[in-house]
């Protein structure tokens, strides 16, 4: 059924009014963001081991200083 509104006879159908007195709660965006908060964290962690290692690697390949004394 519909409700009529005011004189000029506005009609609402049930379903519009109902909704706002039980509005549906979804879960799946919670979801989505979450992953998407996990996926920025696990980025920003890989980055920095993956940086480490790049330092640790040009450690290695450096140059060694001369031993011998300049004269």
């Amino acid at each position: 059924m519909a409700m009529v509104i005011g004189e000029i006879g506005i009609t609402i159908p049930e379903q519009m009014n109902e909704s706002k007195e039980n509005p549906r709660h979804y879960r799946w965006p919670w979801l989505v963001a979450g992953a998407v908060v996990v996926g920025l964290v696990l980025a920003v962690v890989w980055v920095g081991f993956a940086a480490k290692k790049v330092e640790r690697e040009r450690e290695l390949n450096a140059p060694l200083p001369d031993s011998t004394p300049a004269r």
